[in-house]
């Protein structure tokens, strides 16, 4: 049982890394698009699915958290990252109508 709960925790790690550096890589060249380009709608349009996807696999690694550690304390981390996908996800949607 001790090989399971270390695999969902590597797992978790692994989805909490990966969504970093997809949010990360997505920011960089988001920045870097304006610098070079100048500020354009794209820019925060880029941000923000970026954003998005990498929520997504915060969101992942927050149920597996659930799993792992079922506290209010994780119950309350996976809402909040879930409350922020959804928040993410309809501004988006508000950038998308506006353009």
């Amino acid at each position: 049982m001790d090989l399971y709960y270390a695999g969902l925790d590597v797992l978790r790690m692994s989805l909490l890394f990966v969504g970093g550096v997809v949010i990360f890589i997505g920011a960089t060249r988001a920045v870097l698009e304006a610098v070079r380009s100048g500020p354009s709608p794209r820019v925060p349009r880029r941000i923000l699915d970026h954003m998005s996807l990498g929520l997504e696999f915060f969101i992942g690694a927050g149920l597996l958290n659930l799993m792992l550690n079922p506290t209010w304390a994780t119950v309350t981390t996976a809402a909040v990252i879930i409350v922020t996908r959804k928040l993410i996800t309809l501004s988006l949607g508000q950038l998308a109508r506006g353009s």
